[in-house]
């Protein structure tokens, strides 16, 4: 019989920390919801695995592999068998080094972060006990989207507003927009975990949406706090949660076409939607089935993928735009710069990232984790991943039910699909260090998770 346990420690950070996800700095007033790594550990005879779910927006590559260390010296995990997730709350601190969110106090919070997800994972060893496993999968449409629309003017823009202005008061789709430019993945896919007085203990839920419903300075763990809240009203306090956040580096919670969805009030989208993954997970544990087979597989594989690079021109410029100001560019300047859609406003910023991200190593190491529970399997990739290689990946995978993540150890940045590459425009393929993996990338990964799926 396959055992698990579950562990949680906080990791909300201290009042004033740096907060993640936008351009520029936001230092935390408050916390709304706190921070935690959640851990559900698994073992079955000699094989053990850890998957963890930290409420952080990324977590860079050296963190991740002294946090795997630190987790086999205490419970002899062995580190190719351990994801560590991050789901990619944009209300948290800056935990992944882009946009200029590196400071003193981040340095500070990153130092204790090992240990805390360590502690999770201890937790959850020594609470091991023997389980019996349901899964159920429904769908949800109305609370995700993708955020990539084909214009009129023939560009592809991410969130390109509402109406004339951003908001235009909320109150009319853009018609300028032609339609989104790829799918969204509405599965909703729940693991449950019950003791042997079928009690239910923990669950596991998969989704694919950002987690950016929230601004503004308050911590938060966003929608799947609301989600985990409402599911622990109904069933108790005692049940575990862990949720883990599926390849949405396009998709959000945004639907330009039809502004009504989009609920008012500082967190009142938040909360609304949050319920309804809660009330949908509800649903779906009224109908889990026992997984058939007990057996627990895990295998890893490490990539060297090939960063993109600058022109020499446009690091030129990039170099001239962060000493001297866009105004000083001259026409040729302006014109070659202007390429880059998508400035915000912020061109030293984005020039900065060009620089920065050109003096890294020209190979990203990322890492590809598969784990299966009998008929099921879950499976680990790296960056910020489109959503249309999540689906590739449980359309040709071996197994009927294949639970995929995203951001998962390791943050490589987004990985858009090959045909966005060809787009002139778009936000998600401009070369940063939140973007910078070759076109290729997604393709290599995608295969990987395939082949690792074979066992």
């Amino acid at each position: 019989m396959m055992k698990i346990g579950t562990g949680k420690v906080e990791i909300s950070p201290k009042i004033g920390t740096n907060l993640a996800g936008y351009f520029e700095p936001r230092n935390s007033k408050g916390i709304r919801d706190p921070l935690f790594a959640r851990a559900l550990v698994l073992g079955k005879d000699e094989v053990k695995t850890a998957i963890i779910a930290c409420d952080l927006i990324g977590i860079d590559r050296e963190i991740i592999k002294s946090t795997k260390e630190l987790i086999k010296r205490k419970t002899g995990i062995n580190p190719a068998n351990i994801i560590i997730h991050a789901t990619h709350v944009h209300t948290g601190p800056a935990t992944a080094k882009v946009f200029g969110t590196d400071n003193e106090k981040t340095r500070a919070y990153l130092s204790t972060l090992p240990g805390k997800i360590a502690e999770a994972v201890v937790l959850a060893s020594e609470s091991l006990f023997s389980a019996t496993i349901g899964y159920g999968r429904g769908e949800e449409n109305r609370i995700s989207f993708n955020r990539r629309y084909l214009m009129k003017d023939g560009t592809i823009r991410t969130n390109p507003g509402f109406g004339t202005d951003w908001y235009a008061g909320k109150k009319e789709g853009n018609p300028s927009i032609v339609r989104p430019t790829g799918p969204i993945d509405p599965a909703v896919e729940v693991l449950r975990f019950k003791n042997e007085r079928g009690e239910t203990k923990a669950l596991l839920v998969n989704f694919a949406c950002h987690c950016d419903t929230v601004g503004g300075d308050l911590i938060s763990a966003d929608y799947p706090a609301a989600m985990r809240n409402l599911i622990q009203e109904k069933l108790g306090q005692g049940v575990f949660v862990l949720f883990l956040n599926g390849t949405s580096g396009n998709l959000n919670h945004l639907d330009f076409l039809h502004p009504e969805m989009l609920r008012e009030g500082y967190f009142a989208h938040t909360q609304w939607m949050g319920e309804l993954l809660g009330n949908d997970v509800l649903k779906i544990c009224g109908k889990l089935k026992e997984i058939s087979g007990t057996e627990l597989k895990a295998a890893q594989e490490k990539l060297d993928i090939p960063r993109r690079s600058s022109s020499p021109l446009q690091l030129r410029i990039a170099e001239k735009v962060v000493e001297k100001g866009i105004e000083n560019l001259d026409q040729e300047e302006k014109k070659e710069w202007g390429k880059l859609e998508n400035n915000f406003g912020i061109e030293k910023v984005w020039a900065q990232e060009m620089i920065l991200v050109n003096q890294e190593s020209p190979l990203v190491e990322i890492e590809v984790t598969a784990i299966s529970l009998g008929d099921v399997a879950i499976v680990g990739l790296p960056g910020e991943v489109f959503v249309e290689y999540g689906l590739r990946i449980k359309e040709e995978a071996k197994f009927k039910q294949v639970l995929v993540t995203q951001l998962c150890n390791g943050c490589a940045g987004y990985i858009p699909t090959k045909e966005a590459f060809s787009q002139p425009t778009g936000y998600e393929q401009r070369l940063a260090r939140s973007s910078k993996l070759i076109p290729e990338a997604g393709n290599i990964i995608t295969r990987t998770a395939l082949d690792l799926l074979a066992f």
